[in-house]
């Protein structure tokens, strides 16, 4: 899909700052009503996956975040599918990924108030589920924001 000026200064406003339609309007210099219109389209064919904003888990209580690296006995779909499903159910965990080139099958973005949870959330739910083998805990101090939208969307066409 080809992208002009507008869509791009869109991905790049909407990358970095909380901003309302009003102000991204005026921002690039066109309506509401295309602004609008533009968000809808790139949703539309999943250029963009929603307007949802990041949430500070931190301000609702949750201190520690860490990525969990997980290995599983078996490799097939269903085995997938079963463990995405009990992940679903478990409100620690914000996100996870399916990888390859690592020791682990997945990683697993999780969110804990306290040790105490953590170590529940670990013990109790996640080394309880069907085919995890391995668990391995990388705790996040501090997060940074690298993306660079602008150079990237430099190498869409428009």
């Amino acid at each position: 899909m080809k992208l002009d000026r507008f869509d791009k200064q869109i991905l790049e406003v909407l990358t970095h700052e909380d901003i309302n339609l009003n102000e991204l309007s005026e921002r690039i210099n066109l309506s509401v009503s295309s602004v609008h219109r533009r968000i809808k389209h790139l949703i539309d064919t999943d250029i963009m996956s929603s307007l949802k904003r990041d949430i500070n888990y931190e301000k609702l209580g949750f201190k520690l975040h860490i990525i969990l690296q997980v290995s599983l006995s078996k490799h097939d779909s269903d085995t997938f599918a079963k463990f995405l499903e009990e992940l679903e159910s478990i409100p620690e965990v914000i996100n996870a990924f399916l990888v390859t080139g690592q020791s682990a099958d997945f990683l697993v973005e999780v969110v804990a108030k306290d040790m105490e949870n953590y170590s529940d959330f670990l013990l109790k739910r996640m080394g309880k589920i069907e085919h995890v083998v391995a668990l391995h805990s990388s705790f996040v101090i501090k997060e940074y924001n690298v993306f660079n939208c602008t150079a990237l969307l430099s190498k869409v066409a428009g």
